[in-house]
């Protein structure tokens, strides 16, 4: 991933079409990893994985975490409602996951995109 990531939000339909787009591009990595560990059992791969979704929800907080009070109220509105994901989603991954875990927290993870899609749309929670 790209480790500037800040998005342009005085653009509402583009920094909407970025969240949307970075939220589907996790979804895929951990159907991918799903699948993975469900046919051949490779937990390892699930923990790096896990790691650098985490590490990727971080970093992007980080750079978008300031709200400019000079933007329309919806694209105010869509940042934090980003950073609201963003937090719900790196909560759900532990920083320290064993092989135990880190399937059933990646299934979550993935649910949880899904609602955070529906939430980063709608403004309503899934």
């Amino acid at each position: 991933m790209n480790r500037n990531k800040i998005i342009d939000f005085s653009d509402y339909d583009r920094a909407e079409q970025a969240i949307i787009s970075q939220l589907q591009a996790w979804q895929r990595c951990v159907d991918q990893v799903e699948i993975a560990v469900r046919d051949t059992q490779q937990f390892t791969l699930a923990i790096q994985v896990n790691n650098q979704i985490r590490s990727e929800i971080q970093i992007l907080y980080q750079q978008n975490q300031r709200v400019n009070g000079l933007l329309p109220a919806a694209n105010r509105r869509l940042q934090r409602r980003f950073l609201v994901v963003l937090m719900t989603l790196v909560n759900q991954l532990r920083s320290v996951p064993s092989h135990a875990e880190v399937y059933t927290d990646l299934v979550a993870f993935k649910d949880r995109v899904m609602d955070g899609r529906i939430y980063i749309k709608t403004g309503h929670r899934g």
